[in-house]
């Protein structure tokens, strides 16, 4: 017999230490002896025995069976009664505490024995259950995992605090209901309904994935579950645990890992990797569906005016509501992506029986005017917005999205060139170098004309309307085919634009310019006295190197600056304003001459002059070919030129067609003209001339 501690309550001092005695007689050990309730516990706490022996009747107003109680509430240590009373009453109270054992008064010391070992036994026993149950209790409460258990009639047996939480209901209250009162289970890729029941060809423990979990309050959460059938309690027959993981989060940042991959942070669209897969997808498509799509490209006019002077907040605020304007078009099988800057695409399905052409003219008109008619504010300020729209329809002669780019770009290009604030459909004979290469195959073929001196020069006199201004002509690129066909700048200029090759594509024209008309300046016609402009693009502008590069070339041939004039348009002026200014300035130190090409197609304000100082400025030939026709193109005419006269400037009219065209630019007092009405481009050759 071990030495077990045992602490004696019994009111009665003589029979205390009577038991005291007997106790220690037969091994056991006395911590302490109480009278009064609260002696016991005070006793009793400080002591921890490992069993209590308990009068029901102790000094005070406390009796033996609310000591056993406060004792199993605060501090587990088991209880054995002794006492006379065996009356219903006093017997069913006792149970309350739930003692080891009940023993009669007057007792014998083998009885005690015997019940005493039994107890500190089961008491032992008890312990251990109670540290498993501890042990179990701690996991179930802090795994991450919910745990349900359900009996046999589908009734609620057990809910973990995790399974609380997703349930959203405590396990009190969820045994009063039905599993199937609480959740339901559906599958998340077919959305069918998941049962609990074991497929024939499953053990008694199986599991599912990706299961939607919808609790009672219609919240939804994905889950992992388990399913054990093989569990066993008391009394409880069939009865299942279930354990759910829940991996919504999981779920949450795939999701956003998978949109963020796809889509453009700044605006929410696609983005252009996901447009290329859909772009290819949709040229996969059956006839009668592919037949229905068009691809709208859609460009900000003059944005980047706007994101320099107002900053890169602005410019983004700007995107987010176009993209805005351009999903409120959207229908419900289309989709739209920011495919880079300011450019987006609309990818349209027309609906079967409606003229695509008219839908999609409806389509992009609506998209210009919504934008015309809510103009950008920002900072107290309101700047108007238009949109250049080139709408290509998709058919099988499209190889791959690459094809389908190209026809977009060049198409919203020659909208851009055309003056903005409009739309235009792609078409093979306006851009027929788009037809048959893709964009590598263009990169190729510019890059060749680079190396192999593929490009071929022209000019275009600048006919003096009074005789008294200087003679001028304006020197123009062509690209010469293997066949040896012509290629109009139209069609390969967007794409040196839009892939940094521009820069290259000046220098070649630089050299090669100034080496012409060097040799043109040894010959005895009319055209060695000519100021010749050369046409600089945006790129250079921002380009310092091309400075050094322009005085270097002019030095090296013998050309004297003054017979140099270099042509900017108004927009790529403007938009590189600080760069274009300070450009302009340090070459006309050295004695160049500037022209504004295109005045009236951009910004057209006189404003921008008293930061470019250029010498001539080029009226836009949207006003000039029609003047002979519309009087309101007269009256533009007339009032540029009026204004370049207060500021000093010389006035060229593009686009002079005619005589009678030709006749009201000098009436109006324009400087020079230019156009197929005084000669068509011509080879810049020397023996040519």
């Amino acid at each position: 017999m071990s030495n077990e501690r045992i602490y004696i309550v019994e009111d009665e001092r003589i029979i205390a230490l009577d038991l005291q005695r007997r106790l220690e007689r037969i091994g056991y050990q006395i911590c302490g002896l109480a009278a009064s309730g609260p002696e016991a516990l005070a006793g009793i706490t400080a002591q921890r025995p490992d069993l209590v022996l308990m009068d029901i009747v102790l000094q005070g107003s406390m009796d033996g069976i609310e000591v056993a109680l406060q004792i199993r509430k605060e501090l587990h240590i088991p209880v054995i009664f002794l006492s006379a009373y065996t009356d219903t009453e006093t017997i069913e109270r006792a149970k309350e505490a739930s003692p080891l054992g009940y023993i009669l008064k007057p007792f014998k010391e083998r009885e005690l024995a015997t019940i005493l070992e039994m107890a500190l036994f089961k008491s032992v026993a008890d312990n251990r259950i109670r540290e498993k149950e501890q042990l179990f209790s701690a996991i179930l409460n802090s795994t991450t995992d919910a745990i349900l258990v359900i009996g046999a009639g589908n009734e609620i047996v057990f809910l973990n605090p995790e399974a609380e939480r997703i349930l959203e209901t405590t396990d009190q209250n969820a045994k009063t209901r039905t599993f199937d009162e609480l959740v339901t289970l559906s599958c998340m890729e077919s959305n069918e309904t998941v049962s609990l029941t074991r497929p024939d060809n499953e053990s008694k423990v199986f599991r599912v994935k990706n299961i939607r979990l919808t609790n009672r309050n219609k919240r939804s959460f994905i889950v992992d579950m388990t399913v054990n059938s093989e569990i066993s309690m008391p009394l409880q027959n069939d009865t299942i645990l279930v354990s759910f993981k829940d991996i919504s989060r999981l779920y949450e940042i795939t999701d956003t890992l998978k949109y963020q991959s796809s889509h453009d942070t700044l605006t929410g669209l696609l983005n252009r990797n996901e447009l290329a897969l859909r772009l290819n997808n949709t040229l996969q498509k059956s006839p009668e569906i592919l037949e229905t799509a068009s691809a709208l490209f859609i460009d900000i006019d003059h944005f980047r005016l706007i994101n320099d002077a107002c900053g890169a907040q602005a410019g983004d605020q700007l995107l987010k509501e176009t993209a805005e304007k351009i999903r409120s078009f959207m229908g419900s099988a289309d989709y739209a992506s920011r495919s880079g800057g300011d450019d987006f695409v609309l990818v349209h399905f027309s609906a079967r029986g409606t003229d695509p052409m008219e839908n999609l003219a409806t389509i992009a008109q609506g998209i210009i005017e919504r934008t015309r008619m809510q103009p950008f504010h920002w900072n107290e300020k309101t700047y108007p917005v238009t949109l250049s729209i080139g709408i290509v329809r998709l058919d099988r002669s499209f190889k791959n999205e690459h094809d389908i780019m190209v026809a977009g770009t060049q198409t919203v290009s020659h909208t851009h060139e055309s003056g903005g604030n409009r739309f235009e459909f792609y078409s093979l004979t306006k851009t027929p170098a788009s037809s048959s290469f893709s964009i590598s195959e263009w990169i190729s073929k510019i890059h060749n004309a680079l190396n192999t001196n593929s490009f071929k020069l022209y000019y275009q006199p600048i006919h003096a309307l009074d005789e008294s201004h200087a003679i001028k002509a304006e020197i123009l690129l062509r690209m010469i085919d293997s066949d040896g066909a012509i290629i109009q700048p139209s069609d390969f200029i967007p794409i040196a634009e839009r892939y940094n090759l521009m820069p290259a594509v000046d220098r070649w024209v630089i050299r090669n310019s100034l080496e012409a008309i060097a040799r043109i300046q040894t010959t005895s016609e009319p055209l060695a006295q000519a100021i010749f402009s050369i046409n600089l693009s945006g790129a250079s502008l921002a380009d310092e190197s091309i400075i050094g590069y322009i005085m270097d070339a002019a030095d090296y041939n013998g050309v004297d600056p003054a017979n140099i004039c270099i042509e900017v348009t108004e927009t790529s002026a403007i938009l590189n304003l600080t760069s274009a200014s300070r450009f302009i300035y340090i070459l006309k130190e050295r004695g160049f001459t500037f022209a504004l090409d295109d005045f009236g197609s951009g910004f057209s304000s006189f404003s921008y002059l008293k930061n470019l100082p250029v010498d001539y400025l080029k009226i836009d030939g949207c006003f000039i070919r029609n003047m002979d026709r519309d009087s309101v193109d007269y009256t533009m005419v007339e009032a540029i030129n009026s204004m370049c006269q207060v500021l000093g400037l010389k006035t060229i009219g593009e686009f002079a067609e005619n005589d009678t065209i030709i006749g009201m630019l000098r009436k109006i007092g324009v400087d020079y003209a230019q156009g197929y009405g005084i000669s068509k481009p011509l080879p810049l050759e020397a023996d040519k001339i």
